[in-house]
């Protein structure tokens, strides 16, 4: 049974006023009429109305003749009042029916219905009339109207497009006094929202019963806003901190950040959020309250004022842990780990983060179910209270069954060599992440969710990969630009989940082929007005389902400079072995053949590009090792741990060639998440340096121009021109033999996943020859900008902004604030 409010109740029932259409309130006034006690008996007899018995409604039944019989029959149902409604379509909904016996229960009933029905505003007592051939029952319907418009009046703050999309009130739905009573709660709401505490709702109908209109009226009152907010009684945490934990804070300067605006909805929860942080700060006696509120004359600006009574901090006079079993560990190696020790001033946040270190090292002993709750217990008198945890270690869990869903195309065993657990091993959660690392190094999936049965019994555990797979080949045709490469025309194919004996049945299955066995196939085209390259590669990672790699490479590249052309062919193979799965140490050697020419040079040039005019053939063998700790995470890259690469070669002697060199290079990086929002949303501090030297052997000690070493740009030394930093001849660059350059970077998400902030300082140095270098000659480069990632052709198109300032730099070099990078410019 559906009820109207109490009172649209009593009108029909207990008064002969008519329904009018200016009803838009509750009318107070005509209830503080009635006299108390008969206000009491009317509003406990309507909050009873649906406990009443079967007979409810019979009280009310007014009748021109006597009582009707046991056995009368309902002669007639008469329906008044209607006008959108016919009769015959209520009547149709009505289960009584001409010729039934009549009864109170079967009537009350029907009234249920009618008012279940939500097609009325009010319904009066049936009227029950005696006639020789039975009873007629006469119902009087008021019906609900439709809306014809909606009008808001009086609103300023809000436009009426905002407001009309909140409420519930439509054109053309039918008029109901409770949801325009919600509706006008809504719009409060969104006028407190905006700073307008002293706002008045209130609503009216206006038209005829045809075309009915609803007017909302509002009268906003004045916009408060928060100037400042005062605190009494705060000593030991700053009024800023406690600030910062607050939604009601004062305007910023155009309201840029923080609004001001006063919401009184917000003040109590402000409050509890106060007194919450102090308990986490070890000050559990502490008391908030609000003092006063300071309003300016025109009730435009306010100033809260908060009262705080501290009270005393307590301290962590003792530290004992509680095993629910025997534990593997010791208490002095727990306390270890412990950043709150006995002694320590409580710090909620930091007992919170120790006990997670605690589960963690029971989490990597296979305890994956183990639980950590620190608790406090208060001493009788002092301060100092002891800091107890109740550890559940539970037992030990092996890894069971590996399923892996939701790869399509990828097979499985391109999956499972990635990953780091194996069934029947002891299960440590951070082999499942080294495992997710592994996967998203990849580039393969789109997301990557493992999950578990963590309440299920000791002993095996399932362990599920979901995968989501994303798009890994992508042929491109388009243009890039870099300000250090200039214009760059793009025609690649590139698959990096290839596999090179899934050949195509049909024409129809191209587009899926070729697809899942983890190898790389690139063919790429770049031609461009400053520096063009042509490539194609192979790379088989796991050759013959080995630890050992191939790859296989065809290189041209053509690079036009200020005073010379510079074009070099190249084909090479490689081999490699991943000598330790755990460590992911990998080593690689592999041979090139290579023809660099030189020509078109200018009048004028230096010396070192004189000499290396002509055709020169090179053989290299190169030797490299990998150790690589990083951990990954889609779209950012390495997020955590470190890398250190170390590349060896020789070139000419017994090889063959024209030129006789040896040269060595040393990376090594180091990558920390600072601030975590979301595992897909970190701030990372990444700190890289390359060391390159190289030098001739036998009886030729020139270096031609093709092999030195340059710097500058952004690749190397941002805030500097392409090779615009080092050694130069009349405004050339000469190149070095000796090289180091290097970044600390901070970079932070700005817009989720499709813009990241940066701040960086480059440095570096070249010279010619270790007898020369010095750290006086380094140059230096500060500076900040955007990477903009947008989706394209499968893959994300990054755009770099960056400006940098040369804070150090040396007499002729060629500097450049401003870099910016377009397009997919592979390196």
């Amino acid at each position: 049974m559906a009820f109207l409010p109490i009172w649209e109740i009593i009108l029909p029932f207990c008064s002969s006023a008519s329904s009018s259409l200016s009803i838009s309130n509750p009318p107070s006034s005509w209830v503080k009429s009635i006299p108390s006690l008969m206000r009491l008996f009317l509003f406990s007899a309507i909050l009873l109305f649906p406990l009443f018995s079967p007979g409810t409604l019979a009280f009310c039944q007014s009748s021109t003749s006597e009582s009707p019989g046991e056995d009368s029959r309902i002669a007639e149902i008469r329906i008044e009042g209607l006008d959108r409604l016919g009769a015959a379509e209520v009547l149709t909904r009505m289960k009584l029916r001409t010729g039934s016996i009549y009864t109170p229960a079967a009537l009350d009933e029907e009234y249920r219905r009618l008012w279940g029905s939500g097609d009325f505003v009010s319904i009066a007592p049936p009227v029950i009339q005696q006639i020789p051939e039975g009873v007629i029952i006469t119902i009087s319907l008021e019906e609900r109207k439709p809306i014809r418009n909606v009008y808001i009046d009086g609103n300023e703050a809000q436009s009426d497009k905002v407001i009309l999309r909140e409420i519930q009130t439509r054109e053309d739905e039918l008029y109901d006094p409770l949801i325009i009573r919600e509706d006008i709660d809504v719009i409060r709401n969104l006028l407190l929202k905006d700073g307008f505490p002293f706002a008045n709702v209130s609503s009216r109908l206006e038209g005829s019963l045809s075309k009915l209109s609803v007017v909302f009226e509002i009268d906003e009152g004045p916009q408060v806003l928060i100037r400042s907010v005062g605190f009494v009684g705060e000593a030991n945490i700053p009024a800023k901190e406690i600030l910062s934990i607050m939604q009601l804070n004062p305007r910023t300067f155009l309201g840029i950040g923080r609004s001001g605006k006063f919401d009184p909805r917000l003040l109590e929860g402000d409050l509890n959020q106060i007194r919450e942080y102090y308990f986490l700060k070890g000050y559990f006696d502490a008391q908030v309250s609000l003092n006063r509120k300071e309003f300016t004359e025109d009730l435009q600006n306010l100033r809260l004022v908060l009262e705080i009574s501290e009270g005393p901090r307590y301290q962590v006079g003792k530290v004992e842990f509680e095993f629910s079993e025997t534990p593997t560990v010791t208490e002095a190696e727990l306390k270890e780990i412990c950043e709150v020790v006995e002694g320590s001033e409580w710090d909620g946040e930091k007992i919170k983060n120790d006990a997670e270190a605690i589960r963690k090292l029971f989490n990597d002993q296979a305890f994956v179910d183990a639980s950590v709750d620190p608790t406090v217990i208060y001493p009788l008198e002092g301060e100092d209270v002891t800091l107890k945890y109740l550890i559940s270690q539970g037992s030990k869990v092996s890894v069971g069954e590996i399923q892996i869903q939701g790869n399509r195309s990828t097979q499985d065993e391109v999956i499972r060599r990635q990953l780091e657990i194996y069934p029947g091993e002891e299960f440590r959660p951070s082999q499942i992440q080294d495992s997710l690392s592994n996967l998203y190094r990849l580039q393969y999936f789109n997301s990557i969710r493992p999950y578990f049965d963590s309440g299920g019994p000791s002993g095996d555990r399932p362990v599920v990969f979901e995968l989501t797979e994303g798009s890994t080949g992508r042929a491109l045709f388009g243009v890039g630009y870099s300000s250090s490469t200039g214009v760059l025309g793009n025609i690649a194919i590139e698959k990096r989940n290839f596999d090179i004996q899934d050949w195509p049945s049909s024409l129809t299955d191209i587009p899926g082929s070729f697809t899942g066995a983890g190898q790389k196939l690139i063919l790429e085209a770049q031609p461009g007005t400053e520096y063009s390259r042509y490539r194609l590669q192979f790379l088989e990672p796991y050759l013959a389902g080995s630890h050992n790699s191939l790859r296989v490479s065809a290189f041209r590249s053509v690079l036009l400079r200020q005073s010379y052309t510079e074009d070099r062919n190249s084909a090479g193979i490689t081999i490699g072995r991943l000598f330790d799965r755990e460590l992911k140490i990998r080593g690689e050697i592999g041979i090139r053949r290579e023809n660099i020419t030189i020509e078109n040079i200018a009048l004028g040039s230096p010396t070192v590009i004189l000499d290396s005019e002509g055709k020169t053939p090179v053989t290299s063998l190169d030797l490299r090792f990998d150790w690589d700790q990083r951990v990954f995470r889609p779209d950012i890259g390495a997020v955590d741990g470190w890398n250190i690469e170390t590349t060896l070669t020789r070139t000419g002697g017994a090889l063959g060639g024209d030129l006789d060199l040896n040269k060595a290079e040393l990376r090594i990086s180091f990558f920390d998440t600072v601030f975590e929002e979301t595992d897909d949303l970190r701030h990372v501090l990444a700190f890289k340096n390359t060391f390159g030297a190289v030098e001739s052997y036998g009886d030729d000690s020139f270096i031609p121009i093709f092999e030195r070493y340059y710097l500058g740009g952004p690749r190397s030394l941002r805030g500097f021109d392409y090779r615009g930093a080092g050694p130069s001849e009349n405004g050339i660059e000469t190149g070095g033999t000796v090289r180091h350059f290097g970044s600390l970077e901070y970079t932070w998400p700005l817009l989720e996943s499709t813009m990241r902030g940066t701040l960086f300082a480059d440095y570096g140095n070249l010279s010619e020859g270790l007898d020369n270098f010095s750290l006086d000659d380094y140059r230096l480069g500060v500076g900040g900008g955007v990477i903009l990632y947008i989706p394209l052709f499968g893959q994300r198109l990054p755009i770099s902004v960056t400006w940098t300032e040369a804070v150090i730099k040396e007499e002729g070099d060629r500097t450049r604030e401003f870099s910016f990078d377009l397009g997919w410019i592979l390196r």
